[in-house]
Protein backbone atom coordinates (compact mmCIF):
# COMPACT_ATOMS: atom_id res chain seq x y z
CA UNK A 1 0.00 0.00 0.00
CA UNK A 2 0.83 3.11 -0.68
CA UNK A 3 -0.24 6.56 0.35
CA UNK A 4 -0.13 10.26 -1.34
CA UNK A 5 -0.51 13.05 0.23
CA UNK A 6 -3.43 14.73 -1.68
CA UNK A 7 -1.82 18.08 -2.00
CA UNK A 8 1.91 17.13 -3.08
CA UNK A 9 -0.41 15.99 -6.71
CA UNK A 10 -1.24 19.29 -7.23
CA UNK A 11 1.82 20.83 -5.57
CA UNK A 12 0.30 22.43 -3.14
CA UNK A 13 3.72 24.08 -1.07
CA UNK A 14 2.01 25.09 1.83
CA UNK A 15 2.14 23.34 5.06
CA UNK A 16 -0.74 21.62 5.87
CA UNK A 17 -0.29 20.99 9.94
CA UNK A 18 1.92 23.29 11.90
CA UNK A 19 2.01 21.33 15.25
CA UNK A 20 1.31 23.55 18.14
CA UNK A 21 -0.70 26.26 16.58
CA UNK A 22 -4.51 26.41 16.86
CA UNK A 23 -5.82 30.37 15.99
CA UNK A 24 -1.99 31.23 14.27
CA UNK A 25 -2.63 28.93 11.24
CA UNK A 26 -5.72 27.85 9.97
CA UNK A 27 -3.73 24.44 9.11
CA UNK A 28 -6.79 21.33 8.48
CA UNK A 29 -8.85 24.44 6.89
CA UNK A 30 -6.69 25.00 4.02
CA UNK A 31 -8.28 24.56 0.72
CA UNK A 32 -5.79 22.37 -1.79
CA UNK A 33 -4.21 25.23 -4.31
CA UNK A 34 -1.34 24.99 -6.80
CA UNK A 35 2.13 26.05 -6.73
CA UNK A 36 1.16 29.65 -7.08
CA UNK A 37 -1.41 29.44 -3.73
CA UNK A 38 -4.84 29.36 -6.22
CA UNK A 39 -7.52 26.88 -4.66
CA UNK A 40 -8.17 23.96 -7.55
CA UNK A 41 -11.06 22.10 -7.62
CA UNK A 42 -11.50 18.18 -7.50
CA UNK A 43 -12.13 18.69 -11.42
CA UNK A 44 -8.62 20.08 -11.84
CA UNK A 45 -6.87 17.76 -9.36
CA UNK A 46 -8.23 14.70 -11.38
CA UNK A 47 -6.82 16.54 -14.71
CA UNK A 48 -3.88 17.23 -13.26
CA UNK A 49 -0.47 16.64 -15.03
CA UNK A 50 1.22 16.07 -12.06
CA UNK A 51 -1.26 13.50 -10.61
CA UNK A 52 -0.55 11.63 -13.66
CA UNK A 53 2.82 11.38 -13.60
CA UNK A 54 2.96 10.57 -10.07
CA UNK A 55 0.76 7.91 -10.20
CA UNK A 56 2.89 6.81 -13.17
CA UNK A 57 5.75 5.99 -11.23
CA UNK A 58 3.55 4.82 -8.66
CA UNK A 59 1.53 2.39 -10.87
CA UNK A 60 2.00 -1.71 -10.86
CA UNK A 61 5.72 -3.07 -12.31
CA UNK A 62 6.16 -5.61 -14.11
CA UNK A 63 7.60 -8.55 -12.03
CA UNK A 64 10.79 -9.79 -12.08
CA UNK A 65 10.68 -12.95 -11.51
CA UNK A 66 8.61 -15.77 -14.02
CA UNK A 67 5.78 -17.16 -12.62
CA UNK A 68 5.30 -20.82 -11.39
CA UNK A 69 5.17 -23.37 -14.88
CA UNK A 70 7.16 -20.87 -16.67
CA UNK A 71 10.17 -20.93 -14.79
CA UNK A 72 13.55 -22.28 -17.06
CA UNK A 73 15.41 -25.49 -15.85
Amino acid sequence: MTGVWLPDTVGDRRPQNLPGTWDQYPNWRLPIADPEGHPVTLEEITASPRLHALMEVLGPRKPRTAPPGERRP
